[in-house]
């Protein structure tokens, strides 16, 4: 296990598409490549419990999308999904990774499915082999949001984005709770 002091330690900050995004990879990178994409209201650090596994198995890559996490939060991004699976896109193509298996989270459901989709229509240089999604609104038809989903998508979501940022920034200098 990982706190969140020694995960933030043992990766570091990229720069992609104008952001400092925080990166983190770890295994054998002549293993298979997994790309761990998380969900919301999260971050990479979300996988710190089956890291050390998946890292004996693959070569073991993520981020926190921007927005989320250690990664830069700007007032005047747009956070669409296409921008979010942008920075994997970009991320990949520095680390040589052309081939990969996806693992992703709730909303990270939705950025993987962008990047099939590129696959599919021939506009990405990256080989999807397989993909498991956990836990994600994958028919949106279907899909019920949570109220805090809703509450972001209204004038309201970038407060709830500084309350958030603010609770986890609290927890993370020591406090037990959340404020």
């Amino acid at each position: 296990m990982f706190s969140l002091q020694q995960w933030q330690s043992q990766g570091q900050f990229t720069h992609i598409s104008g952001h400092q995004i925080f990166t983190k990879i770890a295994g054998d990178i002549t293993k298979p490549a997994l790309l761990l994409i998380h969900g919301f209201p999260s971050a990479s650090w979300d996988w710190e419990g089956m890291w050390q596994t998946l890292s004996e198995h693959y070569f073991v890559i993520t981020l926190d999308m921007l927005g989320f996490g250690l990664s830069d939060k700007p007032i005047n991004a747009t956070y669409k999904i296409t921008e979010q699976a942008d920075l994997y896109t970009q991320f990949l193509k520095t680390l040589n990774i052309n081939d990969v298996h996806i693992l992703a989270h709730d909303y990270g459901d939705t950025v993987a499915q962008e990047l099939l989709a590129r696959q599919v229509h021939n506009q990405s240089a990256i080989t999807i082999n397989s993909v498991c999604f956990l836990n994600g609104g994958l028919f949106p038809e279907v899909h019920k949001p949570l109220f805090i989903q809703k509450l972001l998508l209204s004038k309201l979501g970038c407060v709830e984005l500084w309350w958030l940022n603010l609770q986890q920034y609290v927890c993370f200098l020591g406090k037990a709770e959340p404020v």
